[in-house]
Order: structure tokens, then C-alpha cells, then sequence
């Protein structure tokens, strides 16, 4: 069951790496509203939490075999690039990418910028990997996955994975 889990594991980091949360203004205005200071993106609770839950959708997404735009949903891409190509281009890994997807069931926003992600993993549309506990990053105004919650995720598929450098 552990090496399953492993598999599994290894094979969703693949898939991992969440596409830029949309970023969307609130058109609503009114005389009593005041802002206090410029902004270039403001996002409402929702709107945040509909867009961390996006992007955590997106880079689990293993229908989307665009390596580069997933990598582009890690708060890092350069940082995280050399590992997450080692788990996507895996002979054993790889080819199970195509069936993986999360199911977001609670974000908790953080006043500093971050989201606590409690999610589970699907392997093939059954739940492998239950009530996973990952971060979001709020990064130049757009949510992304956190390199720690894939660094956690590429620790269980792969032991190995937590010494490397982009992880230690």
C-alpha cells in the first residue's frame, strides 16, 4: 500500500503546478466606498479562494500536459524546475499523470499573503491521498502553489526528494 501511495504520489507531482490565479477587479463602486491606499490587484475573500482553488486544480491537473504553464503555478518555477522534470519525465511516474486531479475542500486565508489548502488527490477520479494540508502564495498579485506543498508531495512519492536542493 506505501509503494501505491508512493506512485501516486510521484506520479501527481507530475502533474503538479498550478496556472496564475485570474485576477479580477471588483467593479462594484459606490460613495461610501474609500480605499486607502493604490493597489494593482485587490481580490476579494472569494474571489481569492476561487482563485487558490483554480490554481491547486490546474497544476493538478493531469489532463494538461504542459509541463512549462504548470511549472508556472509554483511560487518558484526556476527553483523547483530540475525536480518537478525529474517526476513528470519518470518512466514509472509519467505515464499515471494523465489521471490525477485534487478536489480543493477548504482554503484558509492568512492576513501575511498565504492560504493554508486542505485537498485530496484523485488518482483516475477516486480519492488516493485524503485531506492533504498545502499553502497558497500570493506572488505580484496572483495565487500560486507553494514549492513546500510540492516538496512535501515529491517527499512522500520519493524520500530522496527532501534532500534536494530546491527542497532542503
Amino acid at each position: 500500500m506505501i509503494g501505491r501511495q508512493r506512485r501516486l504520489v510521484a506520479a501527481v507531482l507530475g502533474g503538479l503546478l498550478v496556472l496564475g490565479a485570474c485576477s479580477s477587479s471588483d467593479n462594484n463602486s459606490s460613495a461610501t466606498t474609500t480605499t486607502t491606499a493604490p493597489t494593482t490587484t485587490t481580490l476579494t475573500e472569494a474571489q481569492s479562494k476561487e482563485a487558490i482553488t483554480k490554481v491547486f486544480t490546474d497544476f493538478f491537473d493531469g489532463k494538461n500536459t504542459d509541463l512549462n504553464a504548470k511549472l508556472q503555478l509554483l511560487d518558484d518555477p526556476a527553483k523547483y524546475q530540475a525536480l518537478y522534470n525529474k517526476f513528470a519525465t519518470d518512466p514509472v511516474t509519467g505515464p499515471q499523470l494523465a489521471g490525477t486531479s485534487v478536489t480543493v475542500t477548504n482554503v484558509d486565508l492568512k492576513t501575511d499573503g498565504t492560504a493554508e489548502v486542505t485537498y485530496t488527490l484523485n488518482l483516475n477520479g477516486t480519492p488516493a491521498l485524503m485531506d492533504q494540508l498545502g499553502k497558497a502564495v500570493l506572488v505580484d498579485g496572483e495565487w500560486k502553489v507553494s514549492g513546500t506543498t510540492f516538496c512535501d508531495l515529491a517527499a512522500l512519492g520519493n524520500p530522496a526528494a527532501a534532500q534536494d536542493p530546491a527542497c532542503a
